[in-house]
């Protein structure tokens, strides 16, 4: 098993195609094919099942898939530095974060990090907590940030912030100074879709109590939802890094919640054993960021210890 069928390999499984994989490679398909076909062979398993699409992973091409992205990005990482002849930390870290969260954290995080590790890249991205998770199981980011996190063997769980939720629409769509946990039914809301963690604490919230909720439209994406409840679609629950920028033009307006409600913000890693040290180096600095910022009152929290 090499480098180059490794590569060729997870083209087609990110474009789904032969013929996409290898335009994205530059090469042609029938030398995709045969790195592709030299892989089953060896593992002595398919990797793919073709159907009139294109292809899809079989159960063996997803374990490849997972395993051989955090291969390629150790072995990229350490080609980069030899070439350089680099002293000191380098190559290339990713960490995933929710975007409300990481209005808060990134900004400040980047800063420290650069000074502390001048020649490592860092690489942030950021999307729903159910996306985060995945991309963390699939080695393709190295740490991530997000909420209510569901313990995994393989991985730690390290507790961060409590970010209070509040209830988030047009200005004057919502009568009152408070909203009773009640009060959600009545509203038409904009959630995000389903496994998300958010929606997943919100869907146990309420079934607890028995209330139904009216789910006008979900998206999976804070711009389209903030744009949607500016035009008065709906309601959405956000933390306040989601909404403070729209709140201080006057686009949007945040209700409290009493009582209060609360979203547990965590970092979620490899073990240390299966880390890399440039993983637990940023993982260092996140927690120490998320200290600064919430001791500091630059990021609206409260934090948890772990």
């Amino acid at each position: 098993m090499d480098t180059r069928g490794l590569r060729y390999f997870q083209a087609v499984a990110e474009f789904g195609s032969y013929s996409r994989g290898a335009e994205f490679l530059r090469i042609s398909q029938p030398a995709v094919s045969r790195q592709i076909r030299a892989l089953e062979e060896e593992l002595g398993r398919p990797l793919f099942i073709r159907h009139s699409h294109g292809v899809n992973l079989t159960d063996a091409g997803r374990t490849l898939l997972e395993r051989s992205q955090a291969i390629l990005r150790q072995f990229e990482q350490a080609r980069d530095e030899i070439r350089r002849g680099v002293t000191g930390p380098s190559g290339t870290v990713t960490l995933a974060v929710p975007p409300a969260a990481g209005a808060f954290l990134v900004p400040p995080l980047t800063k420290r990090f650069a000074a502390a590790y001048p020649n490592v890249f860092l690489k942030v991205v950021a999307g729903f907590s159910g996306y985060i998770h995945e991309w963390l199981v699939r080695g393709t980011v190295d740490l991530a940030c997000l909420h209510d996190p569901v313990p995994q063997p393989g991985f730690t769980i390290t507790p961060l912030v409590k970010e209070e939720v509040f209830l988030v629409g047009r200005p004057g769509g919502f009568d009152r100074p408070h909203v009773r946990t009640q009060d959600l039914a009545g509203l038409p809301l904009i959630l995000p879709g389903r496994p998300n963690a958010s929606r997943r604490l919100l869907d146990g919230w309420l079934s607890r109590r028995g209330i139904r909720l009216t789910v006008k439209l979900e998206a999976d994406d804070h711009l389209v939802t903030r744009a949607l409840m500016k035009e008065g679609v709906g309601f959405s629950l956000l933390s306040q890094g989601a909404f403070l920028a729209d709140l201080r033009h006057g686009e949007l307006q945040a209700w409290p919640f009493r009582p209060r409600a609360y979203w547990n913000l965590a970092l979620m890693a490899t073990t240390e054993e299966r880390r890399t040290a440039l993983a637990s180096a940023l993982a260092v600095l996140v927690r120490e960021t998320v200290q600064q910022e919430v001791r500091g009152r630059s990021w609206p929290g409260v934090l948890l210890e772990g």
